[in-house]
């Protein structure tokens, strides 16, 4: 877009990408790129067992290595602090930088290694010597409720790390229906998998740690080393530049983190930490991890009268992320519109990686258990799945919605909503009728043909306000700093098509900064599809600070009431004339101090915008898999997407986001799972055995949407960046399940799994 052509608000225009460039030709800096002068290299020495006593640490061979510079065991770690602090009476254990005395999971930090090169690191690392004296594993979690704990000196002297419930079991029982189910829907664990593993580079310099942390939320990070480390937050600076991918495990601090810290401190020297893939797969907060028994009451009709979940949660080994645990049940009864509803929540500790955050975090896993329970109904009431949909949809008139019971049942309350309508426009533009005529036609021929559906809702917007600073240089160029972080959504570009269309200018003219706690705004970062919502809120809000004080000043220099003033192509002009003031005159009046009297010079401003609450984006998916009769391989073959999110700020951006989402949501339900042995051992530790989806694996995605708005923000924009890996593995599942008669089958859904049912049928 030029000058000379009229530039609009830029609110749902397909701006390219400004980002791209830098990231397709390799100019991106990652924070491995970044290696000052003198840079040391952290390598660790990792327990090969699950859980075993630590009896003896040798290291003095790796000491006398060429170019190490230190050498910590767990006894020099001893006294570090580390988030979250222990609390014994709540069943959080401490955590600590290297073991204490034992592993409690395989790729335990045992040993940390300084040396002045990455390979001279691992091959002291390699001289340590540890001796373990493995002991029995707690790995599955329905046995860890029963087995001794793995934590000592914790109130409940058991693994239950937290056990919650809400809901009148007596009330479920006693509600009498037409159709009794119960079943059961397993969450395996997965791997968050970003193509940028964790990296740290730390240094100590005169005025206080700097830290180059590939995160999600830089502030957040300065907060927290500034507590840990006794430090005032100006003596903590935390940089982030290109994220490649997060995913919501990069949205806290890991052992290795604590350790650069520590030895950039004793050795006075800038140290790095790049973790690798097989590390990752090890230590990474895994997602997921749960395991749903539900009970059902239903009418002949497909009404759903009641529902009860148990859900069981393999925390792992430390705390990571308790809190979000709750989501789950919370968002328990999905879009319908579900009378009885009750839980109960226990998680408990294994000897597993911990369990962190991953994209949507707790809304997929009650989207999958209440999409598996609703085509259950439809199978038993003998009726379509799509009407047993239509006929348990909370209606419009309901919102704003108490959902899964109301607060005083832990539940939310829904913003707006429109369900129906996304449902039929999915129904149309997949030819449901044509697929279900297809799929007729293809048993007679032999072929095992399924049409998956699943609706889902989900909560965004977390974290009640949102931050933005302009600063308008005298050039005419604006940057504006914020305090959400991008890892690949597009916040460069989308966000300047807000402050540049309140302020009339072309998207080039406006620069995203991000991802440095010294400049950027305090804020809580991007997890929960909240940037659009606080962050791109925030910075349009302050531009609408700048164009309003920008017109004031036109109206100053024209005389004319800054009420009639309009800022457009790069001029403010008064309505209905031809008079006008070039954006770069208002600059130099800002500047110079002619501005109308009550404002001060300059056109900078910031905003703490304060949201209205959460939004409750929705959509529908539906999946067509064809399955292999011989060996039960299953093939997606088409998929569709009708998702709503209100206001989208750039089509572009938000079909991205739907694509990667979607192939995430697909991979879990065909391929991902984390894997570990009878002795704890991770058996998918490579991308040789923890399979991904590759774009040979998925078809192209048929993307639809309608828009209902949000009163939450001023843009009446929704979340977008999780919707495609929340409903797509269950409209996958829910296609297979229905290629194999409405058979129970478990996600991943394996060639395995799939001929087992076949052979059994």
């Amino acid at each position: 877009m030029t000058s000379e052509t009229a530039i609009p608000s830029f609110i749902g225009a397909p701006v390219q990408r400004r980002e791209d460039p830098a990231l397709v030709t390799g100019t991106g800096t990652y924070v491995d790129d970044i290696t000052p002068a003198g840079t040391l290299y952290l390598a660790l020495v990792r327990s090969p067992f699950a859980h075993a006593m630590i009896t003896e640490v040798d290291v003095e061979a790796a000491r006398t290595c060429p170019g190490v510079w230190a050498v910590y065991t767990p006894d020099d770690v001893a006294d570090v602090v580390m988030a979250p602090r222990p609390r014994p009476e709540r069943n959080i254990p401490r955590r600590f930088p290297l073991v204490q005395g034992k592993a409690i999971m395989p790729g335990d930090p045992v040993v940390a290694v300084i040396a002045d090169s990455p390979q001279a690191a691992k091959d002291a690392a390699d001289l340590v010597f540890v001796d373990y004296d493995p002991l029995d594993i707690v790995g599955d979690p329905r046995q860890a409720l029963e087995a001794p704990p793995i934590h000592e000196g914790l109130s409940s002297e058991s693994n239950v790390a937290y056990d919650s419930s809400k809901g009148d079991r007596a009330a479920f029982e006693a509600v009498t229906g037409d159709i009794l189910l119960s079943g059961t829907v397993e969450h395996p664990r997965v791997s968050p998998a970003p193509m940028e593993n964790r990296a740290i580079l730390a240094e100590w310099k005169e005025d206080g740690l700097v830290v180059h942390l590939s995160s999600q939320a830089p502030q957040l990070m300065q907060r927290q080393l500034a507590s840990d480390f006794d430090l005032p937050l100006t003596a903590v600076r935390v940089i982030t530049p290109f994220v490649g991918g997060g995913f919501g495990c990069k949205f806290d601090l890991g052992e290795e983190d604590y350790l650069a810290i520590l030895a950039a401190r004793d050795t006075g020297r800038p140290v790095k930490w790049a973790e690798s893939r097989r590390e990752h797969m090890l230590t990474i907060g895994h997602g997921r991890a749960q395991t749903h028994d539900y009970s059902v009451v239903a009418d002949a009709d497909g009404k759903i009268k009641a529902l009860w979940i148990d859900l069981l949660v393999d925390v792992g080994c430390r705390h990571r992320y308790l809190s979000n645990g709750t989501v789950t049940p919370r968002m328990g009864t999905g879009n319908y519109d579900i009378p009885v509803y009750g839980w109960r929540m226990r998680g408990v500790w294994t000897n597993r990686a911990p369990r962190g955050i991953y994209r949507g975090a707790g809304r997929p896993e009650a989207t999958l258990t209440i999409e598996r329970v609703v085509d259950a109904v439809a199978h038993a009431a003998g009726l379509d799945p799509a009407e047993v949909r239509k006929r348990n949809f909370i209606s419009p008139e309901q919102f704003p919605y108490p959902s899964s019971g109301g607060k005083e049942m832990g539940g939310y309350v829904y913003d707006t909503g429109d369900y129906e309508p996304a449902l039929d426009k999915l129904l149309e533009v997949a030819d449901y009728e044509g697929l279900r005529r297809e799929q007729e036609s293809a048993r007679e021929e032999g072929r095992i043909l399924g049409i998956g559906l699943a609706a889902y809702v989900e909560v965004c917007g977390f974290e009640s306000w949102g931050a933005a600073r302009i600063q308008v240089h005298p050039d005419g160029s604006v940057t504006c700093f914020v305090e959400t972080l991008d890892q690949g959504q597009g916040h460069r570009t989308s966000y300047a098509q807000l402050v540049a269309g309140v302020l009339g200018l072309d998207v080039d003219q406006v620069k995203i900064e991000q991802g440095d706690s010294s400049t950027s705004p305090y804020g809580f970062g991007t997890s929960g599809s909240r940037s659009i919502a606080q962050g791109g809120s925030a910075s349009h809000a302050a531009a609408e600070k700048v164009a309003a004080k920008a017109k004031r000043i036109a109206g100053h220099l024209l005389e004319a009431s800054a009420a009639d003033i309009e800022l457009s192509d790069g001029t403010a002009t008064v309505a209905g004339t031809d008079v006008s003031v070039t954006w770069r005159e208002i600059i130099t009046a800002a500047l110079r101090g002619n501005v109308p009297e009550g404002d001060t010079p300059g056109l900078d401003e910031e905003i703490h915008l304060k949201s209205g609450g959460l939004n409750y984006p929705f959509g529908m998916h539906l999946a067509v898999v064809e399955i292999d009769p011989a060996s039960g391989a299953p093939r997606l073959d088409r998929m569709w997407a009708v998702d709503d999110a209100g206001n989208i700020i750039n089509p572009m951006l938000a079909d991205g986001q739907r694509h990667g989402g979607l192939a995430q949501g697909v991979g879990q339900a065909m391929w991902e799972e984390v894997k570990y042995d009878e002795d704890g051992n991770l058996l998918t530790s490579s991308f040789m055995d923890y399979l991904i989806p590759t774009a040979a694996s998925l078809p192209l995605f048929g993307l639809d949407g309608t828009v209902t708005t949000t009163p939450t923000n001023p843009l009446g924009a929704k979340g977008i960046g999780e919707a495609g890996a929340i409903g797509s593995t269950p409209a996958v599942l829910n296609a297979v399940s229905d290629a194999l008669g409405g058979a129970d089958i478990q996600i991943p859904v394996t060639p395995e799994k799939i001929w087992r049912v076949l052979q059994s049928s």
